[in-house]
């Protein structure tokens, strides 16, 4: 009887297995990069730009209406307005107490006298009108 020869097979590790896919992954990003046409670079002179400059009435002031400045205007979201009036009205009743507002101090004397400017009707508790015209102003 013949003996069989035993053949040795090395084991592939992982590291070389990743660095073949890396490899492969390169070598596509290049030839994918090196496809890409994006023609030539066309300058363009300002007189081709628009034919403005040659009327006469580009020659006189534009007389445009001054706008007031983002930041001295609140704006108002009445989705977020609603959202925060839950968050504080706990118990949902339509009204957040001088508790429920309270929670959320860390200074209770601070949040008192902020309470009492926002109860205009010193019901003793704020509704969404009362607690809206103080976040508008």
């Amino acid at each position: 009887m013949a003996k069989k020869r035993k053949i040795r097979r090395t084991k592939k590790s992982k590291s070389n297995n990743i660095l073949l896919i890396g490899g492969a992954v390169v070598l596509l990003a290049i030839v994918a990069l090196s496809q890409i046409n994006t023609g030539p670079v066309v300058k363009v002179k300002d007189s081709n730009v628009s034919d403005i400059k040659k009327t006469k009435e580009a020659s006189k002031p534009l007389n445009i209406p001054k706008k007031e400045k983002a930041i001295n205007k609140k704006s108002i979201n009445e989705r977020e307005l609603m959202i925060r009036f839950a968050e504080l009205d706990w118990n949902s009743n339509k009204k957040v107490s001088k508790s429920e507002y309270l929670y959320y101090f860390k200074n209770k004397s601070t949040g008192k006298k902020q309470f009492k400017i926002i109860d205009k009707d010193k019901s003793g508790s704020i509704s969404y009108k009362e607690y809206k015209a103080y976040r508008i102003r």
